[in-house]
């Protein structure tokens, strides 16, 4: 482990870390856990409205208004209404940078980092460059991973260029700017437009590989909230076909479904994939516990995501999936599927029937075999992983 610095606090800052599930809480901890050896102190900046038993129990401070409601409902009881027009996410997300620059009274040995930064926060940073240089310009560290830094930025006709630009501010203005993207394919495209070195850092996970159980039945599993974007329509076609060719019932497949909002629109097909032999639904939201227990139990996971929205981006999922040592199954065209070829994490597939006649391939392949595939992945995505994190930290 490197030795801290003395001089150095790092500051990791997520204003959309709002909600007691998801990946955002336990990305601020990995964040800590990875980066923490460098530095003398950690604290860890979330969303204000981040249940009050979650923030203490991970020591996540709320500083951030949340600016996303419209987009990603909390669905939370508030005294005031969230941020709603541009003006006032502007200006909420400019106050809370402001008030942290001078409650932590922030300075040139100080490190802000922002995991997933979103694109209020980079708007912040951007408006307020000159007074993070009168500061003595502590060193700003943006991952990007294709989601939040688009949100808000999609009222532009050219959110992508909006987005460049004000990273260009930063630059412009002499701060210490270190860039990095959650794939391969994503920091080309930054390193190319913004013309500079752009680090590739994965989605941290820590989970150690989990013995593949020997049993009768093989499972499949599509984990994390079901999207449109994350192909869960494709699942009735994909777990139909698969029905046909494994009449027994050796294949048992597990799926969330869609959130409330979206579902409701969905109800005949739900109904339908429900009334396929051996396929279990569970709720779009479900605990952190219950998540592990479903890779625990699994024995591949499905990762039939749309290639045109993943088409720089990553997935957490597919990280979970090769910590814990578990094949995965997806459809080309997504910038993680570079990752998945790279570190032997599992198939590439073109089309539903496809993916079908995959996973009856994994079925008859020995528990044993498949442990030693997953256990060369993990290896090599791990030593991978530290090894990018530190080239970027130093």
């Amino acid at each position: 482990m490197p030795e801290k610095s003395a001089a150095k606090r790092l500051f990791i800052c997520d204003p959309v870390c709002a909600l007691p599930f998801g990946h955002n809480v336990p990305a601020m901890r990995n964040f800590q856990k990875f980066l923490g050896p460098f530095f003398s102190e950690v604290i860890l900046l979330g969303c204000k409205d981040l249940p009050m038993d979650i923030a203490d129990e991970n020591m996540i401070v709320g500083r951030f208004e949340y600016c996303y409601d419209d987009v990603m409902p909390l669905s939370i009881d508030r005294l005031d209404a969230f941020p709603a027009t541009h003006h006032e996410k502007t200006k909420a997300a400019h106050q809370d940078l402001v008030a942290i620059i001078a409650d932590y009274a922030i300075g040139g040995d100080d490190v802000i980092c922002y995991p997933s930064v979103d694109f209020y926060a980079l708007l912040a940073l951007a408006e307020n460059a000159d007074r993070l240089v009168a500061c003595g310009s502590p060193t700003i560290m943006l991952r990007l991973i294709g989601v939040m830094e688009n949100a808000g930025a999609q009222i532009f006709a050219h959110h992508e260029a909006v987005v460049i630009a004000l990273i260009q501010r930063l630059r412009d203005v002499g701060l210490s700017l270190k860039i990095a993207a959650e794939t391969p394919r994503y920091a080309e495209y930054l390193a190319t437009n913004l013309d500079c070195e752009v680090s590739v850092a994965a989605n941290i996970e820590t989970r150690e590989q989990v013995p593949i159980q020997v049993k009768d039945r093989f499972d499949v599993i599509c984990p994390g909230s079901a999207r449109y974007d994350k192909g869960f329509l494709q699942l009735l076609d994909v777990f139909t076909q698969v029905r046909l060719r494994d009449p027994e019932l050796k294949i048992r497949m597990t799926t969330q479904i869609l959130p409330d909002r979206d579902l409701k629109h969905q109800l005949s097909y739900l109904t339908k994939l429900y009334a396929i032999p051996g396929v279990s639904l569970l709720p779009s939201k479900v605990s952190a516990r219950q998540m592990m227990t479903m890779y625990d139990d699994a024995d591949l996971v499905l990762l039939p995501y749309a290639s045109d929205v993943y088409a720089q981006r990553g997935s957490a999922v597919f990280i979970e999936a090769i910590c814990v040592g578990r094949p995965v199954i997806a459809y080309d065209g997504c910038a993680f599927v570079d990752q998945i070829r790279y570190f032997g994490g599992g198939e590439i597939c073109q089309s539903a029937q496809e993916m079908a006649a995959l996973i009856i391939e994994q079925s008859k392949v020995s528990p044993k075999i498949r442990y030693a595939k997953a256990r060369q992945a993990r290896d090599r995505f791990m030593r991978d992983l530290v090894a990018s994190y530190r080239d970027w930290v130093l």
